[in-house]
């Protein structure tokens, strides 16, 4: 129990570096300084394919994925920005997300789209157990069962499936980030892998598993207490 506590106690105060350090390590940023974002005809990869029938030719419509991903402008050179221009009511313009619509046939595609479809999945069966114990919880306390054995063992592993949650969902998109950043090419903006709050989640898992903990060493204190007495 008391190992439990101070290892639940170090990966909380860790959790906040280490989720830093991580970011900043593993943020790749693209800067292609060749060409430009345009607006022109749709790239021949992209095209739909024009099939003859008896009644006459009809264009069949390639499938694409989309993706979304997170982006920003970035500065140029000194003094240049980003910016959309309307005579004298000209800004500059920040750009956080981009949806990326990527033709199907494309190697590797598919499977950053089953990866995303099954990270899904396994939330939702992390989430369904979540609940439960959550409604076992209010059930418990409702009962006035607060600091009790069972709370505390309910706690810890409603701490725990949510930090494994947190951990399968940040791992998911970063695989899926590496991935897509082989079919991304995007001037001016910076493309990067950002964990959102994957951070506020993990804490929330990990505190409740050191309340856990903390309610299992009263408990064990007071059953002391009462055999001494």
């Amino acid at each position: 129990m008391k190992n439990k506590l101070k290892l639940y106690c170090t990966l909380l105060i860790l959790v906040l570096p280490v989720y830093k350090v991580t970011n900043i390590l593993l943020d790749h940023k693209y800067h292609h300084m060749e060409k430009a974002l345009t607006i022109g005809p749709l790239p021949k990869e992209c095209r739909g394919e024009t099939i003859k029938t008896v009644d006459g030719d009809w264009t069949r419509m390639k499938p694409f994925y989309p993706f979304e991903v997170n982006v920003k402008s970035y500065r140029l050179e000194q003094d240049k920005y980003l910016s959309c221009n309307a005579g004298e009511k000209s800004c500059t313009m920040v750009i956080k997300k981009a949806q990326i619509d990527i033709p199907a046939e494309r190697e590797n595609v598919k499977t950053i789209y089953y990866i995303q479809v099954v990270n899904i999945i396994i939330q939702m069966i992390f989430a369904f157990f979540i609940l439960i114990i959550g409604y076992l919880l209010i059930v418990s306390v409702y009962k006035g069962e607060v600091f009790v054995g069972k709370v505390a063992r309910l706690m810890e592993v409603a701490g725990g499936l949510i930090c494994g949650m947190t951990l399968v969902n940040t791992t998911s998109s970063y695989i899926s980030f590496r991935m897509l950043m082989e079919h991304i090419d995007s001037t001016y903006l910076d493309i990067y892998w950002d964990y959102g709050n994957n951070f506020i989640f993990i804490t929330l898992g990990l505190t409740m598993m050191v309340f856990s903990q903390i309610i299992l060493r009263g408990k064990e204190l007071q059953e002391e207490q009462e055999l001494t007495i």
